[in-house]
């Protein structure tokens, strides 16, 4: 079919897809034009375009992100002296026939730029064992504050300004990590690198005004998942390279910091084939879908249905939607989800290794291969938990969303605990890494279950919600490090208790108008309500007209509301004033306005309107 970008009707502006032209290009996108399929093959604006810079953006942003850790044993070397000093000159004519063994002298060793063995040489930063273990907790910290925040400024201008202004800002740090001489210089970059952990948030985003709700979950699993291996990419990439550099005769010195400053690169690049080539949302970019709106309000028959985002700054909707996804305990209780999945693999990737390597007596190259063994189930495991969460949707709803992350999160915590009991002399290596496997699978489609249930919690406000349950699972990871200090073997049997119990957690989340998974709630769901308005007049009346006698199935369209004109602009309902998706009553005229919603509050996710005091409008 034919994708040509048209102006639009009445205005001078030319870009964007008008609004009906994607509901008639055919049965394979839904009426609000997101896309009811995923076709791998294809590249083409907006939809799968942005899905595969979401899913690369990402990757990419993981591997900057986790670069340093391959080449600690170098970062350890300490820093070389001047080979003509008189230190190296006496050494060189002591270990003349022995030049190897200078580079294990504990006096020696600095005058051995080249050497590569660990605990050999020099050529590092000279970081110690601590310096290491505080390196890699501020790694994550920032990562906490960003995923907070993205999202808001994401609802605010755009997933696509968002994500290449992050590409752009974590590419500076990256840069001058490689240009490090101090422990404290370098600790300090790392914590700026570490903001772009949040470009897991915007490639939720992305995904998720993209893709219509059939398939959804699939989306947002898939290009997160995908995005993940970055980790074991890095893992691999990174020593690959600097291996690279030095068969071509630089020093450790060089070598590793040449190997840094490849992966900001890319970001640079990717920032800008972003900005340049790709899409807010289906009507086409950001700023295309605002001078729509403003076309509209210029019409002599324009009706406001609550689109309008009343002249609000960006930053005033941003912190909005980050303050309504606090104030929704269900934005918590997945908080909470992907603290003990997310969290636990961010932490089991500094630490799987060394236990195997200390519990299972394996060289470090092998250790090293068995735990990347964890991260490749990434490749298809979380888009095997997102597939079931459509699954169980098409026949439950959301409720079957619910189902699908207790399904999964419950033998994950089981197979950690298993995983924690097993030992070299009784099960074997052989039998450790068959549950390690079965442990990788049911936490990575744990990790895409979750964000299956991230745009029906505060459908008015994805963004804020969405960063706040991406953070969580950087604070689990910070959470299970510091439980490391009581010893591997423990700390993954506490962890796979605690992952435990929080699968029990979704039996009680409860959502109105949707229900839970042992209730239905969905013939509770509220209609909307009407705005009228005189064609010279502002808005003046608010009717609220009898609910629908036999509403749609919640299958179909989040909230169990039917399909009607009075949804958000990208079929979201509105949020109701507690959290909930049902309208209430307007107040009357004069009183405070109901708990929950400012008066005229603007758009929420990537916009989804967010109405007074919080109900949908027609």
């Amino acid at each position: 079919h034919a994708l040509a970008r048209v102006p639009q009707q009445g205005s001078e502006m030319a870009g964007g897809w008008s609004e009906g032209h994607w509901a008639a290009q055919g049965a394979d996108y839904d009426k609000l034009g997101k896309k009811k399929s995923i076709q791998l093959w294809r590249v083409d604006r907006p939809h799968m375009r942005a899905f595969h810079f979401a899913w690369l953006a990402f990757l990419l942003c993981f591997i900057t992100w986790f670069a340093i850790p391959p080449i600690y044993p170098t970062l350890k070397k300490p820093k070389c002296a001047d080979l003509t000093s008189e230190l190296c000159v006496g050494c060189m004519s002591q270990f003349a026939a022995t030049m190897d063994d200078m580079a294990f002298d504990k006096s020696c060793m600095v005058c051995a730029p080249r050497a590569t063995k660990n605990g050999a040489g020099c050529g590092g930063l000279g970081l110690n064992k601590d310096q290491v273990v505080l390196s890699n907790a501020v790694s994550v910290m920032g990562t906490i504050l960003a995923r907070i925040g993205i999202g808001g400024v994401a609802d605010a201008i755009g997933v696509r300004a968002s994500y290449a202004g992050l590409l752009l800002f974590g590419s500076i740090p990256a840069f001058c990590v490689a240009a490090c001489d101090t422990y404290d210089a370098f600790t300090g970059v790392r914590f700026l690198i570490s903001f772009i952990g949040a470009s897991f948030v915007l490639t939720q985003l992305w995904t998720s005004v993209m893709f219509s709700s059939n398939i959804v979950g699939t989306a947002n699993a898939t290009s997160a998942g995908w995005g993940n291996l970055g980790g074991a990419v890095s893992g691999a990439l990174i020593p690959a390279v600097f291996r690279s550099f030095m068969s071509q005769g630089y020093t450790n010195d060089q070598a590793w910091r040449y190997t840094l400053a490849w992966p900001p690169a890319t970001l640079v690049f990717v920032a800008a084939c972003i900005w340049f080539l790709s899409d807010d949302v289906p009507q086409g970019t950001f700023k295309e879908m605002k001078a729509k709106e403003a076309e509209k309000k210029k019409a002599a028959d324009y009706v406001d249905d609550g689109k309008d985002t009343g002249g609000e700054e960006p930053a005033s909707v941003a912190a909005r939607s980050i303050v309504l996804a606090s104030r929704n305990w269900r934005t918590w209780v997945l908080f909470i989800a992907y603290a003990f999945c997310f969290g636990v693999e961010v932490s089991v990737y500094g630490n799987l290794p060394l236990y195997f390597s200390t519990a299972y007596n394996l060289e470090q190259a092998d250790a090293g291969l068995a735990a990347s063994l964890f991260g490749l189930f990434n490749l298809f495991a979380r888009s095997a938990g997102g597939m079931l969460s459509d699954i169980l949707s098409r026949k439950g709803g959301v409720r079957g969303r619910i189902w699908a992350n207790f399904i999964c999160s419950f033998p994950m915590g089981v197979m950690l605990i298993i995983f924690s009991s097993l030992t070299k002399d009784n099960n074997g290596l052989g039998g450790t890494l068959g549950c390690l496997c079965a442990w990788a699978f049911f936490l990575a489609a744990t990790e895409g279950t979750v964000f299956g249930l991230v745009p029906f919690i505060e459908p008015t406000a994805v963004g804020g919600v969405a960063g706040i349950v991406g953070a969580g699972g950087n604070a689990g990871a910070l959470m299970c490090n510091f439980t490391m200090r009581i010893g591997q073997r423990p700390a993954f049997n506490a962890i796979g208790w605690i992952s435990l119990w929080t699968s029990l957690l979704m039996p009680l989340l409860w959502i109105p108008g949707v229900g839970s998974m042992f209730r239905d709630d969905t013939m509770n769901a509220a209609a909307p309500i009407v705005i009228k308005k005189d064609a010279d007049e502002a808005p003046k009346t608010r009717d609220l007209p009898a609910a629908d006698p036999a509403p749609a199935s919640s299958s179909q369209m989040p909230y169990g509301y039917p399909p009607m004109p009075g949804m958000g602009m990208y079929g979201m309902p509105m949020a109701g004033a507690m959290g909930g998706p049902y309208p209430p009553m307007l107040p009357p005229m004069g009183s405070p306005p109901m708990m929950g919603s400012p008066p005229m509050m603007g758009m929420g996710g990537m916009g989804m309107p967010m109405g007074y005091p919080g109900a949908p409008m027609v």
